[in-house]
């Protein structure tokens, strides 16, 4: 195990501080970060979230209207109190992501969490064992104390429904890209 994550913020990286790194619903990748370009997913998102998973008490969706581009994201979920999962799109989604949306007319949705502070990320040091004990609580001043098994099977399960209710309901009704 290397160590807790790195505390300081990245105020041009995800939004991150001591205590939270908040889970990410990010659709994208958008062209602007001050206006939601993919309503229908954004909208889909936080229902999923907020209604069918019961959520919405945690989450916050960050736009980053009347913010500067290169810290929109830090700034506004610190503005929204931090709030403890977040959807937005993002400006900066991987390559591949828009790959599906140019080629295919539809829209990404990727999930994230800790990235920032976590020295393994794409590492050789990225094990289960690494992960369990990063996600491990107990003896943290914050959060509710659990083992990182449990909160790792804890995100995964949220994140592996979050997925399954997105496909079904795109698998139904087609979320399309509304981006011109």
């Amino acid at each position: 195990p290397h160590g807790d994550p790195d505390p300081q913020i990245d105020e041009d990286g995800y939004p991150k501080d001591s205590e939270v790194w908040p889970m990410r619903v990010y659709i994208g990748p958008g062209p602007n970060h001050d206006r939601l370009d993919q309503p229908g997913m954004v909208g889909l998102s936080q229902w999923i979230g907020g209604d069918a998973l019961g959520l919405e008490e945690q989450m916050g969706t960050l736009v980053g209207l009347n913010y500067t581009a290169d810290t929109w994201k830090t700034n506004v979920w610190m503005d929204m109190d931090r709030p403890e999962i977040i959807v937005y799109e993002d400006t900066t989604a991987r390559r591949d992501h828009a790959s599906f949306q140019d080629n295919l007319g539809t829209v990404t949705v990727g999930f994230g969490g800790l990235v920032d502070g976590y020295w393994c990320y794409h590492q050789t040091c990225d094990t289960l064992d690494e992960m369990e004990d990063w996600m491990d609580t107990t003896g943290k001043d914050y959060g509710e104390e659990n083992t990182g098994v449990s909160n790792l099977v804890n995100s995964l399960d949220m994140i592996t429904w979050w997925a399954l209710m997105t496909f079904f309901h795109c698998d139904e009704k087609p979320v399309l890209n509304a981006i011109e």
